[in-house]
């Protein structure tokens, strides 16, 4: 049966190999799934372990600050150290001194390489292996321009006297003057030598590791078991920049080293900012992972064909059914013997085309004579024709609904006509189904706009009583978003008895627009009660709009997103026709502030007429307002290239001004708006982005400057000199004199008198 199925029958053929594939399918994404698990989850354990054993490898940072700070408590409790290193005559005598003292120290720390002290009020310096002064010159530039903390560490390579070679030491400098009251012109010297840290990293290091080193955070090695990759800077490297970025203290994760798949380790040391990184390769992780994977193709290869087995049973008792309907309806038993190969698909094609063509003449007629009688009775007509409706769709009551499709403007510009109708169609289709058991009739009123009548079941109560019409409009609204990618907003109407009744209530199902407006598009609406949105005069949110002009001017972006959201909550409030008219007072307004005359600036002007010419299109005040933010961000980007300019001359204006007058008390920044003939809101927010400080606090610069020469040149007293620099509260005057300078007027004047005389 199976080999006469597939050579004769397409349905049969079709049926087996589609059972083969599908179980195919099924057995490798199974396979694949619970091979991937546990790859992945053994990779975990074995980044989590890796993990855990790094941590003990970062300990030496702990080990290393503690010897250096220890080293560096031990010299400062010396006093012959101490004494040579903030010595101000040069004493040879003591740097000897201190000299035999450095020795016999290194040799009690082996793994000190060198170690000098640096006399910045003498300029000398003095290392326990003869390093001068020139030969550490680069270093103690840096200390110099790095002079913020009491512990530093550089990584460098020096050369030792009296040879060529040189040693990769990693150089750790203390500034005793940090914490102690000691001359700031000091430092302290060690140089460690990486060897002996490679060491004590390698006595913790983890056997599965393929590779352990140590980095600092800009990724510079500072030790290696290969020498000559000290100090090398792998911040470039993929995995190293992915360490640097990682916010974690350590962790784990997978990546390729040459090609190769390895797990990457890394811990973060907070004490010497110090990262250890390891990395071994996967496969040398995972031994078994091999065996893993030939054993579960094996398995998936014997599954497969135990599937063959059952897809052939499967196909034989599933088809007979089939075979006997099609037999019935087709008559695919008389083609048995004319024909070696049957193909059920085009017989049982024929058959249904037939049977459509017939179906479909008599429903079109049907349907055109219903969306006939609806247009009619909604457009004009007269009770007669109501009388004729309620005959062929009885009913004691009847309600309205207006299907509003949203975004029409969009849906016309983007939709050719045939397209368009075809739409239409596709709604009325799906209503007229959605709506089966309840006689409802549809029409297309016009483009947009699709009415729907809705008769009173059985009972006599009213209709939203008896359908549960919010679940069947959700799932008209979802059956069209997904099958059309249309968006519908639903407007239910009140209950009507009469022609006039029903008409009325059309018209307040189409009021929906309004709460369309507010409440945003694909909603369903019961416009039964009244659509206004306010019972209170909205007054126009004219704060909002200057701030909105201010923050184009300012070119402040999200202050102008933040104003006109705040604009756009105040005309919700209101009546929809408040809403509109408003609007259009906003967009005038801003054309009346920001446009300029000059034949350049044509582009504003096209900017706002095209603004203007969508207005009408907007059905909610959601996409005005959205609109509106990008007309403003252009806006604001035109204002960048034209007001840079005009926005200097006013703040240089503003500046010599108070250079000029900064004796006058009254000197305000209403003062120099005034003058300059603009807000003191906006001259203020215009001066602090251009200057990056407050016209106040510029105003008290200029003030105390010419206040400080005065008390140097003249010996009035510091109240006068106070009231000729526009303060005439004395006290406010020692306040902000203070403030400034740290001192006072007084202790300022017989500062720098001392000086001069010093001098």
């Amino acid at each position: 049966m199976l080999k006469n199925g597939l050579l004769r029958y397409t349905v049969y053929r079709n049926m087996f190999f589609s059972f083969v594939l599908l179980t195919a399918l099924v057995i490798a994404l199974v396979t694949a799934v619970l091979y991937a698990l546990f790859s992945w989850s053994t990779a975990r354990e074995v980044g989590k372990i890796s993990e855990s054993m790094l941590k003990q490898s970062s300990v030496v940072s702990n080990v290393i600050k503690d010897q250096v700070y220890n080293f560096g408590g031990l010299m400062l409790n010396d006093k012959t150290i101490v004494a040579s290193l903030f010595d101000r005559e040069n004493d040879r005598i003591k740097q000897y001194h201190a000299s035999r003292v450095l020795r016999n120290m290194q040799t009690t720390y082996p793994f000190i390489e060198s170690i000098g002290i640096y006399n910045g009020l003498t300029e000398t310096y003095l290392d326990t292996k003869g390093a001068t002064l020139e030969q550490e010159q680069f270093l103690l530039t840096q200390i110099s321009s790095k002079n913020k903390s009491y512990f530093q560490l550089f990584p460098r390579r020096i050369l030792n006297p009296g040879s060529s070679k040189e040693s990769n030491v990693l150089t750790f400098v203390l500034l005793p003057s940090y914490y102690a009251l000691l001359p700031a012109q000091g430092a302290m010297v060690i140089n460690m030598d990486t060897d002996y840290i490679q060491k004590l990293i390698g006595g913790y290091k983890n056997d599965a590791a393929d590779s352990l080193f140590v980095m600092n955070a800009k990724g510079v090695i500072l030790t290696h078991s290969d020498s000559s990759r000290f100090m090398e800077n792998r911040s470039s490297t993929p995995y190293i920049e992915r360490i640097l970025q990682e916010p974690g203290e350590s962790g784990y994760f997978m990546d390729e080293i040459d090609g190769r798949k390895n797990v990457i380790t890394y811990v973060k040391s907070a004490d010497l900012d110090w990262v250890f990184v390891s990395h071994s390769e996967y496969r040398n992780l995972l031994f078994n992972m091999s065996t893993l994977r030939w054993s579960s193709m094996g398995l998936a290869l014997a599954i497969f064909v135990a599937s063959l087995l059952l897809s052939a049973r499967l196909t034989h008792y599933a088809y007979n059914p089939i075979r006997g309907v099609l037999e019935k309806i087709s008559g695919m038993q008389r083609h048995k013997q004319s024909a070696r190969r049957i193909n059920e698909f085009e017989l049982l094609n024929a058959s249904y085309s037939e049977m459509t063509e017939k179906l479909s003449s008599l429903e079109s007629v049907a349907a055109r004579r219903q969306e006939t009688e609806v247009l009619e009775l909604l457009k004009s007509g007269d009770s007669g024709t109501f009388e004729r409706f309620a005959q062929s769709c009885p009913g004691t009551a009847y309600m309205t609904v207006a299907l509003l499709i949203d975004g029409l403007d969009e849906f016309r510009t983007k939709v050719d006509a045939p397209t368009r109708a075809f739409a239409h169609e596709a709604i009325l289709r799906t209503t007229t189904e959605l709506f089966g058991g309840y006689r409802v009739r549809a029409a297309v009123i016009e483009e947009g706009l699709i009415a729907l009548i809705i008769p009173t079941p059985e009972g006599g109560a009213e209709p939203r009583d008896l359908i549960p019409l919010d679940s069947l409009f959700r799932e008209l609204q979802h059956g069209l978003d997904h099958a059309l990618n249309l968006s519908v907003t639903v407007c239910i109407g009140t209950v009507a008895q009469s022609h006039e009744e029903l008409q009325q209530s059309f018209e307040q199902a189409q009021s929906g627009v309004q709460r369309r407006f507010f409440e945003g598009q694909g909603n369903l609406f019961d416009c039964s009660t009244s659509c206004d949105t306010s019972e209170h005069e909205l007054a126009y949110p004219s704060r909002q709009e200057k701030s909105v002009i201010d923050a184009i001017r300012l070119r402040q972006r999200t202050r102008i997103n933040r104003e006109i959201e705040l604009w756009a909550e105040e005309i919700s409030t209101g009546d929809y026709h408040e809403a509109l008219f408003y609007m259009n007072q906003f967009v005038s307004s801003l054309y009346k502030q920001l446009r300029v005359p000059r034949s350049e600036n044509q582009e504003i002007n096209n900017l706002f007429l095209n603004f203007t010419r969508r207005m009408s299109s907007f059905e909610t005040l959601h996409e005005f307002k959205e609109a509106l933010k990008g007309l403003a961000g252009k806006l604001s980007s035109d204002a960048d290239t034209d007001g840079d300019e005009r926005h200097a001359e006013i703040v240089d204006y503003i500046q010599t001004y108070v250079e000029t007058h900064y004796a006058r008390p009254d000197l305000s920044l209403e003062l120099v708006a005034g003058e300059v003939k603009l807000s003191r809101s906006y001259v203020g927010k215009l001066f602090k982005a251009h200057c990056e400080s407050s016209f106040n606090d510029y105003l008290n610069a200029v003030r105390l400057e010419r206040a400080k020469e005065l008390l140097l040149q003249t010996d009035e007293p510091v109240q006068s000199i106070s009231e000729q620099v526009g303060i005439f509260n004395t006290t406010y005057f020692y306040t902000l004199f203070k403030k400034y300078n740290q001192q006072s007027p007084a202790q300022y004047r017989s500062q720098m008198q001392l000086g001069r005389l010093k001098a």
